[in-house]
């Protein structure tokens, strides 16, 4: 006996599939395998919204934090618990002092947000150890989903002393963990011998390390097929 398709949304796929008129209790037994195997699309489109509407967790990573929400309560979090400061505009230029940067026994982290195209992004520059050498990273994240980042950009820059070193890259979602982008080496690489020749006050002590980050974020041009 064949077998019955009782659903109505196989009923009118099966309609659609076929350029002839069937009748449903007479439907193929290979083509209701088919159909059974076929994924739902609105199952697919609300897979893909409950994802998008799953909380962020906080991506200040100078402390464990375990605060999670939409942008806007972490972008309040951020400010008024974390005291990170918010900076507006495209452009941005920034000085990080590193107090005696020939003692990095623990990795030390600055965070500054950035408010332009009406989207938020975290800045960081960071001091870890690459195994055993000393390094520096600055790198850019997108408070929102990896789809929409990808339709930004943004460059970074450090120089000093007749010298430059420049990065463009797009933005990762915060999503990924700060950590995980830093021990991917997605950013602006410094080694701390090279960043001494980038220090504004040219100070070849060593005593304190004065790095000028400056850069920009523009948004990409979508391709037209």
């Amino acid at each position: 006996m064949e077998p019955r398709i009782n659903d109505l949304q196989i009923e009118s796929r099966v309609h659609a599939l076929l350029d002839f008129p069937v009748r449903t209790n007479q439907m193929p037994s290979a083509i209701y395998q088919i159909l059974l195997q076929c994924p739902n699309d609105d199952t697919e489109e609300l897979n893909i919204e409950n994802s998008k509407k799953k909380p962020y967790k906080c991506p200040y990573s100078g402390a464990k934090c375990n605060v999670t929400g939409d942008i806007q309560r972490l972008l309040l979090h951020l400010r008024n618990d974390h005291n990170v400061e918010m900076h507006d505009g495209r452009s941005f230029s920034h000085r990080y002092v590193h107090h005696n940067p020939k003692h990095l026994h623990h990795a030390t982290c600055m965070l500054t947000l950035l408010d332009c195209f009406g989207r938020q992004f975290c800045l960081y520059f960071e001091a870890f150890h690459l195994r055993k050498t000393p390094m520096y990273i600055a790198f850019m994240q997108f408070m929102g989903d990896e789809e929409e980042a990808m339709s930004f950009s943004y460059s970074l820059e450090v120089g000093g002393n007749g010298r430059k070193l420049t990065w463009q890259g797009v933005p990762r979602s915060i999503r990924d963990s700060h950590k995980t982008v830093r021990d991917s080496q997605d950013g602006l690489i410094i080694t701390r011998k090279l960043a001494s020749f980038f220090c504004t006050d040219n100070n070849t002590t060593n005593k304190e390390l004065k790095l000028k980050v400056s850069g920009r974020v523009w948004r990409e041009q979508p391709i037209s097929l």
